[in-house]
């Protein structure tokens, strides 16, 4: 039996987004912080697809998976964040992906993000201490999000 086919856990983050408000950074977030991190696509068909309120971002963790989703938050407030966990590592995955929900509703969210990009062979003292950095074959691209007032 596939994963997928398999039956599925959910978990809620407590972390709502209203309707018709951008959360694009929060993918952008996952895709920095999260280890195992990817998009994930479902034929058409599938049992995947067939699932309602599934964003095409998962993460992986041993033998378990993890996809982003979306449930109607309280008294129509817009949608809660959460994870639908497969596989026998699935409460693995699904955890690993609430806490940079949580994390990105905490740090991130309401700021936006700064990107920089340091050449190999140049200065990078001038690199805040707060960023994270990814290298890349000619240097290195920071990210990072300012705090809020």
């Amino acid at each position: 039996m596939a994963v997928l086919d398999a039956d599925a856990a959910e978990f809620w983050s407590g972390v709502t987004v209203s309707h018709g408000i951008s959360f694009a950074d929060l993918h952008l977030w996952l895709a920095w912080y999260l280890d195992g991190f990817g998009r994930l696509a479902a034929d058409e068909g599938s049992a995947l697809a067939a699932r309602k309120r599934w964003l095409p971002f998962a993460v992986v963790r041993g033998a378990g998976l993890a996809c982003l989703v979306l449930r109607d938050a309280m008294q129509g407030a817009g949608a809660e964040f959460g994870a639908r966990a497969y596989g026998r590592d699935g409460q693995v995955a699904a955890a690993a992906l609430i806490e940079q929900i949580q994390a990105w509703d905490r740090a991130g969210r309401h700021t936006p993000p700064t990107f920089a990009y340091w050449p190999a062979g140049g200065d990078r003292s001038q690199i805040r201490a707060d960023a994270t950095v990814m290298n890349k074959t000619h240097g290195v691209v920071t990210i990072s999000w300012p705090t809020s007032s």
